[in-house]
């Protein structure tokens, strides 16, 4: 599975990617990987990001079966910002 978790325009800049597509067996799975690049959730609440501006991540995260549909549902809007993608690809790791 693929799970796609986004970020606003927090203070008026992305930080990185806007659109992070991990893959993982499970929610759980995608959560840990996607922390582990970068994503982070409750920003307001742990003072990393404004309460004017919101929570930088959004904690829902879109569910698809391929890559494909994954990359094909980011919004015709997001465009690449300086040296930043507009979406990164994190792989589950293989297993032992």
């Amino acid at each position: 599975m693929f799970y796609s978790y986004t970020q606003g325009n927090v203070g008026g800049y992305y930080a990185g990617a806007q659109v992070v597509l991990v893959e993982a067996a499970n929610l759980e799975e995608a959560e840990a990987l996607a922390r582990a690049a970068g994503v982070y959730f409750d920003g307001v609440a742990a003072g990393q990001d404004c309460e004017c501006c919101g929570d930088r991540w959004t904690r829902y995260a879109d569910e698809f079966s391929r890559l494909e549909e994954a990359i094909a549902s980011i919004a015709d809007w997001r465009k690449p910002e300086g040296d930043a993608p507009v979406y990164q690809i994190v792989d589950r790791p293989p297993n032992p």
